[in-house]
């Protein structure tokens, strides 16, 4: 697999994720400024109750590099503890949302 090397600005060719239900087992992405990609692995959800309407979902894919020493980083859709809202971003092991984008080669 060759390594993939591209800018903030070169990444206007791949396809911006913004909601990881979008994203299947085997797709390869870039995450933030990471210059090589990572292989998504698996995928779930789970139920969360914010403060106003009913229960959601919270969809999550865990993804990982393959190379040594590659970590697996959970990526999380983020939601609105107070509307139960999808927000249109991606957190990073349940950081800070960061861009993703989908790498085709």
């Amino acid at each position: 697999m060759a390594e993939i090397r591209a800018t903030r600005q070169e990444r206007t060719d791949h396809e911006r994720i913004t909601d990881v239900r979008n994203l299947n087992a085997g797709d390869r992405i870039l995450v933030g400024s990471r210059t090589k990609p990572i292989i998504v692995n698996d995928s779930g959800a789970r139920e969360i109750h914010p403060l106003r309407g009913g229960p959601t979902q919270q969809h999550a894919v865990e993804a990982s590099g393959r190379w040594s020493n590659a970590v697996t980083v959970l990526l999380v859709n983020r939601i609105s503890f107070s509307t139960g809202d999808r927000l249109g971003e991606i957190s990073v092991d349940m950081g800070a949302p960061e861009p993703v984008w989908r790498v085709t080669e």
